[in-house]
């Protein structure tokens, strides 16, 4: 009995060859001599649990039938099957370490037995138990069953079988880290789609020529937050692949090394600065309708920017905490810190916590839309600037609401440590259902929204219009001119067919008659008085310029030439050029 003595090195026991037990755990012993044990001949148990141990020399072990090692973290390497060919018990550091001693879980017991020896399969009669198993039935199939195992059990004699702990199983696998073929094609086209669309939409929003508002701004810094996951998902993929066959020869070192904890850093970092830029959009969207129906100035860019700039701080704080032991990304080779079966409570409160404040943040969102589109009338959203956007927010708001609920159906389950579904379901939901929103997602804004599709054909264009004009041609300049304090963009091929026309037309009649399909419109409504006679423009339509031209939203009719008509045009809602 030699534990808690604070031992760093152990010296080699040459004068001990009658030593049967041995107890060295907790110590701080991170050296043994490499001919500490060859003369231990008679050594049966050996306890080396909760020290610091990197390597254990294996010379004079093999009349070992008990062996502790939990707690070493640094001993990750796997041990070969026949390095203690008597051993019944053995406590190892990782699970991926009792791999080479069966591949089927049933054959994992687990055993808090130091001092009791394991039943041997000697004492019983095979072919007596085989036939207790199938009481009444003497027809030749089950004879041919009691037969196959009485056999088994005659095999079990010569290769008795070893308790072996921690063991392994669907979260502490043996041979691949997706253990089923549809997991794998699934986390690959996760990976596949959402970067590739989410780089899409990141292109389309910010390379755009087009009008960069607020809500758009949020819409595009959520694909680079998607995009984060992609990557995620793709390192893990490329660990399944690099392993593929024989991930316990890795498995210990990919949880305990950087990479896992890198991986786990950006699923965390991604997924939550998704749903907290999801709730600014929805925020925003409800402001900018609300400022929009009263004529007051919505929040500008920079105020948008600056609030998304804080939820990539708060998701980075979440992301950091595991790193500083709140929580742990190392338990198990998926890098997740959420509760699996048989993990450590120590990620339980952690998890928690997140799961409670993303819920809080679905809340929020799903109450500012519900009121949003209740003080809405009937008709009354298309008519509002960034309608498409309005409505995509309200698609994020849906499908992530909706695919985050197992996730914190599971979380909560956990804290009353009720594991509902089977370990195979746990790891399909944290490895293809959280992290799909990061591929429905770009998929919906790229096939559903409007905006999308303006923005990449005037990317397209522009790159065209690039191309043709190699040397300086007043390109940049016209670009330039073409944002005024009016916030508008007009396709500069719609203007070349305008400039084109014979000079022996007049312009009025082609502006009037000629529709701008790349137009973009930005409302300012106008209120009506009490008497229902309409408010001067430049008090409560301060987005319009002395220089603006003014139309109405649908009609083909020119707009009256009054000078009531001239200084204020007709409500509800005017767009200006």
């Amino acid at each position: 009995e030699l534990s808690h003595n604070k031992i760093e090195d152990l010296p080699s026991f040459h004068r001990c060859q009658r030593l049967e037990e041995l107890d060295l755990s907790w110590n701080d012993i991170h050296f043994i001599h490499p001919d500490a044990f060859v003369t231990l001949r008679s050594l049966t148990k050996l306890d080396l649990s909760d020290n610091r141990l990197a390597a254990l020399p294996l010379g004079g072990l093999g009349s070992l039938t008990h062996l502790k090692l939990q707690g070493n973290p640094a001993l990750s390497e796997p041990f070969a099957e026949d390095s203690f060919p008597k051993l019944r018990v053995l406590e190892v550091p990782y699970a991926y370490q009792c791999c080479a001693y069966g591949s089927c879980s049933g054959f994992f017991r687990a055993s808090n037995q130091w001092e009791a020896e394991g039943a041997s399969p000697e004492d019983e009669d095979a072919h007596r138990r085989a036939l207790e198993l199938f009481p009444g039935h003497a027809d030749n199939h089950y004879d041919l069953e009691a037969d196959e195992l009485q056999l088994d059990l005659e095999d079990s004699k010569l290769h008795p079988s070893i308790q072996c702990t921690p063991s392994p199983g669907p979260f502490k696998p043996c041979e691949h880290l997706f253990e089923s073929w549809i997991i794998r094609l699934g986390v690959w086209v996760i990976v596949l789609v959402s970067v590739l669309c989410n780089g899409l939409v990141v292109l389309a929003v910010f390379a755009s020529p087009s009008y960069l508002s607020p809500v758009k701004f949020v819409i595009g810094s959520i694909a680079g937050a998607n995009t984060l996951s992609g990557v995620s998902c793709s390192m893990l993929a490329l660990v399944d692949a690099l392993t593929y066959g024989h991930f316990a020869q890795f498995g210990a070192r990919w949880e305990s090394g950087a990479g896992c904890r890198v991986t786990g850093f950006l699923a965390v970092f991604a997924s939550e600065a998704a749903i907290f830029l999801l709730t600014l959009a929805a925020v925003q969207c409800s402001v900018s309708v609300s400022c929009a129906r009263g004529c007051r100035k919505a929040p500008s860019l920079g105020r948008v920017k600056a609030a998304a700039l804080g939820c990539l701080l708060l998701s980075s704080a979440a992301a950091v905490l595991p790193l500083f032991s709140i929580g742990e990304y190392g338990a198990s080779p998926l890098c997740l810190p959420y509760p699996i079966p048989g993990g450590k409570p120590t990620t339980l409160g952690f998890t928690v916590a997140l799961a409670m404040t993303n819920v809080l943040c679905f809340l929020v969102v799903t109450g500012t839309y519900i009121r949003l589109y209740c003080s809405l009338l009937k008709g009354e959203c298309g008519a509002v600037w960034d309608c498409a956007m309005v409505k995509h927010v309200a698609w994020l708001i849906f499908t992530n609401c909706l695919l985050y609920c197992p996730v914190a159906f599971l979380t909560f389950s956990s804290t009353l440590n009720l594991f509902l579904v089977t370990p195979e379901v746990i790891k399909s939901v944290l490895l293809v259902v959280l992290p799909l929103p990061a591929c429905l997602n770009p998929v919906l804004y790229l096939l559903f929204n409007p905006r999308c599709r303006d923005d990449l054909r005037l990317l397209r264009q522009k790159g065209r219009d690039r191309g043709s004009c190699p040397q300086p041609c007043g390109f940049d300049d016209t670009e330039k001119s073409s944002y005024d304090s009016t916030q508008a963009l007009v396709s500069f091929s719609d203007i070349d067919h305008i400039f084109e026309t014979p000079d022996s037309l007049r312009a009025p009649p082609i502006l009037d008659s000629y529709r701008f399909p790349s137009t973009t419109l930005v409302p300012c409504q106008q209120r009506m008085g009490a008497g229902g006679r309409e408010r001067g423009c430049s008090e409560h339509c301060p987005c319009l310029s002395d220089s603006a031209v003014l139309m109405a939203p649908e009609s083909g009719e020119p707009p009256a030439r009054s000078p009531r008509a001239a200084s204020c045009p007709p409500p509800p809602y005017i767009s200006h050029v």
